[in-house]
């Protein structure tokens, strides 16, 4: 990676190999033998070199007000241009994400309330947060958020009781989450038309079963005036978009989920995203502000511009993927085995199935509100990726009736039904706590016991293990981790 997210780790634990104590085997490495000296000097390097461009990052701030914002108002014609490497693209990316946006020059807020406030005031959100690092750090960098770092969403801006409470995701691996999704619909879609082309042939409807990457999504009739009956889709929209972003499956682009996490956090606010209402910008999302380049109102325009949504979706994009790390030892290496198939026997893998195939390893990001897209690589040159095309996201990429339990207890802007939720990929679960879309459950048995609707079945079998089997599930789970990287700490 040109990158790779960097988490805290002893140099002592990656010179020894992590020796386990008594003798015991090493605990294995991801990509299988232990870094060499040569690789473990590179680490080092990386990290000492991305330290001190952050530190000068900082100090040019300090000199200059408003240094640290010169970069970011990138436009899209320069990269359509090819005047930025992926490697320029991953590193304005990264930028954008560290950079605590200010009131000047970069627009924070609107110009008139621009305190932080715990509660957001309807869908144009906080303000909660200077930057996306501020909120996503635990297990690392680019990692999940704590209970205090919950958003407060759809408030009245002042009663935590009048919000949807939702706990920051880790975002390793969304490249390839992005790109799963889209050929799942890719997939369904291309079933629908499949069924109308025969509705039509046969002047009869015709009754389509939606399967992709062995998820059923229910099913449609077709009929050959093209009109659709989707009353039977299950875990899916209507355009049969799988949209893979969001703890209720809401957005189906890096793009998207950067731009709308923009406006809600900061108040930074993309022009772009006005321009889907044609004729002016949405008061409700965006404020009363004169025009789409400056929606808000608030003196500062262009505040996000296209080719900035387009580096920070590379950098989403070009995160390293986690890891599966067994413990070592032989005792816990049968514990971790036995708990592994027992998350199989109680069901849980229905929905979080260990493995879906990417069959294209490339993604494509929309450039614009046309129909244009960039194509850019998943991984770096000549880089494959491990082993198969077999990703092991414990996911299908679904929504699912959750229960009354686990219910948010407000409507949100979408409108999806309050206790529906994706099904969120496991891997790196061991270190995203807490658990859940609310940030309620502290272990990861308490976030499996806390499951209903869809899942009551897997959680009633997981509950009726003895103590000894949910321990081996757990000792399993807490092996979905991220790959250990060296990272200079102050």
């Amino acid at each position: 990676m040109l990158r790779p997210a960097l988490t805290r780790i002893s140099l002592a634990i990656l010179l020894i190999g992590a020796l386990a104590p008594g003798g015991a085997p090493p605990v294995p490495w991801p990509r299988g033998a232990a870094p060499t000296a040569a690789v473990i000097d590179a680490m080092v390097a990386e990290a000492e070199q991305l330290d001190a461009r952050e530190q000068v990052e900082e100090w040019l701030a300090a000199l200059e007000a408003g240094e640290a914002s010169e970069h970011l108002p990138i436009v899209q014609a320069d990269i359509d241009a090819g005047l930025y490497t992926k490697a320029d693209l991953f590193r304005l990316g990264d930028g954008f994400f560290s950079h605590p946006f200010t009131a000047s020059p970069d627009g924070y807020g609107d110009g008139h309330f621009v305190a932080l406030r715990r509660v957001h005031t309807g869908v144009r959100g906080g303000l909660d947060t200077f930057s996306c690092a501020g909120c996503h750090s635990v297990g690392g960098p680019d990692g999940a958020g704590s209970s205090t770092q919950n958003a407060l969403l759809g408030g009245d801006g002042e009663h935590e009781s009048s919000a949807n409470h939702r706990n920051a995701p880790a975002l390793q691996g969304g490249g390839i989450v992005q790109a799963l999704g889209a050929e799942m619909s890719r997939d369904l879609q291309y079933q629908r038309d499949e069924g109308l082309a025969t509705a039509v042939k046969h002047d009869k409807p015709a009754v389509v079963d939606l399967v992709t990457h062995a998820v059923s999504f229910g099913s449609i009739i077709v009929y050959p005036d093209g009109h659709l009956d989707t009353s039977k889709l299950d875990g899916v929209d209507a355009d049969l978009v799988v949209k893979p972003f969001g703890w209720k499956g809401s957005v189906s682009r890096l793009r998207r989920f950067a731009e709308d996490a923009a406006r809600v956090h900061f108040g930074i606010q993309s022009h772009v995203l006005c321009l889907q209402y044609q004729e002016a910008p949405d008061p409700a999302h965006m404020g009363p502000g004169p025009n789409w380049w400056d929606p808000d109102g608030d003196g500062h325009p262009h505040e996000l511009e296209e080719g900035m949504l387009t580096a920070a979706a590379v950098y989403l994009a070009m995160l390293e993927t986690p890891a599966i790390i067994p413990p070592a030892g032989e005792g816990l290496r049968d514990r971790w085995a036995r708990g592994a198939a027992l998350l199989a026997k109680v069901g849980c893998t229905g929905c979080h199935k260990r493995e879906m195939e990417l069959a294209n390893t490339s993604w494509h990001e929309t450039a614009d509100t046309t129909d244009g897209e960039v194509v850019l690589g998943l991984f770096q040159d000549g880089e494959q990726p491990r082993g198969s095309n077999q990703v092991n996201l414990f996911s299908d990429l679904k929504r699912h009736a959750m229960g009354p339990a686990l219910a948010d207890p407000h409507d949100d802007e979408k409108g999806l039904p309050r206790d529906v939720f994706l099904t969120r990929p496991l891997w790196g679960l061991a270190e995203t706590a807490p658990y859940l879309h609310d940030g309620r459950a502290a272990t990861i048995p308490e976030a499996i016991l806390a499951h209903g609707g869809e899942a009551q079945v897997s959680r009633d079998a997981f509950a009726a293990l003895s103590a000894s089997e949910q321990a081996d599930v757990h000792v399993f789970l807490l092996s979905l981790s991220r790959e250990p990287r060296v990272r200079v700490v102050r």
